[in-house]
């Protein structure tokens, strides 16, 4: 993913004009997202294998709880640092003896129209056999394959530049202390067009 690249794109988005290897984004709209960060839309490719996102934390951040995407995705650093803990997961049916320290829950997490779904019904139960964090910083670049177990945490201001890959499944996995601890989605706040422009050209001039 090259600085033009990302450039091209970013300039897209902001003048609304895409080249004919670039198309508007499918949902354009940006915002807040739950686990604390600007979701930005900025375009999705021709073929439509990859959708493009611009991401922005305004305060020091992290996911709520493990989980895993359905998709692939690659990110460039733009600003600021964040970080990944990775974490190796068995995943099995559930045991009726006492949880250990690193055995979670599994949920399935599915997306609707207007709520968040998430369902245990399965009790399936994951095993944390390892974890390792990876720190990025601004010109960093790395990618994640589908269905990797992580945890993300972010400085305030970091920004980065997203390429996210089809859907491989319809369902992500969340990692849960219990059946009981289910999360509390809040809604998704959308942005106004001035703070969206504002962003983009914020992301513009730390590519330079």
């Amino acid at each position: 993913m090259c600085d033009d690249l990302v450039g091209a794109v970013l300039l897209a988005a902001l003048e609304q004009r895409f080249t004919e290897g670039l198309l508007p984004p499918l949902g354009p709209q940006a915002i807040i997202h739950p686990n604390g960060f600007i979701k930005l839309p900025l375009a999705r490719t021709a073929g439509g294998a990859a959708r493009l996102f611009l991401h922005v934390w305004q305060t020091d951040s992290a996911d709520a709880d493990a989980h895993d995407h359905r998709w692939a995705f690659a990110s460039a650093v733009l600003r600021g640092e964040l970080s990944h803990t990775l974490m190796d997961v068995t995943v099995a049916p559930g045991s009726t003896g006492s949880k250990g320290a690193d055995e979670f829950v599994v949920a399935r997490y599915q997306p609707e129209v207007g709520k968040h779904c998430f369902d245990v019904s399965r009790r399936e139960r994951a095993v944390v056999d390892r974890r390792r964090t990876h720190v990025f910083s601004a010109g960093r670049r790395y990618g994640m394959e589908a269905f990797a177990f992580h945890r993300a945490h972010a400085l305030a201001g970091a920004m980065t530049f997203v390429a996210r890959g089809l859907p491989q499944r319809s369902h992500a996995r969340v990692l849960l202390d219990d059946e009981t601890s289910m999360p509390v989605m809040k809604p998704w706040r959308p942005l106004d067009v001035v703070e969206r422009r504002r962003h983009l050209r914020d992301a513009l001039e730390a590519l330079g």
